[in-house]
């Protein structure tokens, strides 16, 4: 009867438990030695992504943003070019269904460059104006006034916060040229 009960109820219990502990280690394993080479991957596409924004670039350093005091709580990342010609903010607000994440090229003299949307998961055909020129190119060439840039009709969930992160990275950009 003893022997009954081990092999039919602790011995399966002992397997399964060898076995969970190979796989959770052999997946650690692979996590250590693949998360380097993916954060490579997403700091080469958002080099990519940056030169595409600035072409006259050389090259982009990445400033250390806690030792600016007064960044908005929106601003992820900020970037100045080597060769000094401007500047590449990365922001993150909330949206209707999610996170929204911004990148916003701005030249030495406050004029927004270009605006693209990195990532976000907002409804598809009504949130998604917030990828497409129409809306895009309303930034470009503006100042923090934003004179002439407006929320789109039906998409105001979606592009408020979108608006409100271009003007946080704005006003970061003020801050940090001081």
């Amino acid at each position: 009867m003893k022997e009954n009960i081990v092999s039919s109820f602790v011995l399966p219990i002992l397997v399964l438990t060898v076995i969970c502990l190979v796989v959770s280690s052999a997946l650690a394993y692979m996590n250590n030695i693949t998360k380097p080479v993916i954060a490579e991957a997403a700091a080469s596409r958002t080099e990519v992504a940056m030169i595409s924004k600035i072409p006259e670039a050389t090259g982009f350093e990445l400033l250390d943003t806690d030792s600016y005091d007064g960044l908005p709580e929106t601003v992820r990342d900020v970037y100045r070019t080597t060769n000094d010609i401007g500047y590449i903010i990365i922001a993150a607000v909330s949206g209707f269904s999610g996170d929204i994440t911004i990148m916003c090229a701005i030249d030495n003299n406050g004029k927004i460059i270009s605006v693209s949307t990195l990532s976000h998961t907002e409804t598809k055909g009504i949130g998604t104006v917030i990828e497409q020129p129409s809306f895009l190119d309303t930034f470009k060439g503006k100042d923090s006034g934003l004179d002439g840039v407006d929320t789109v009709t039906g998409a105001t969930i979606s592009t408020r916060p979108f608006i409100r992160a271009v003007r946080d990275m704005l006003e970061a950009f003020e801050i940090i040229r001081r």
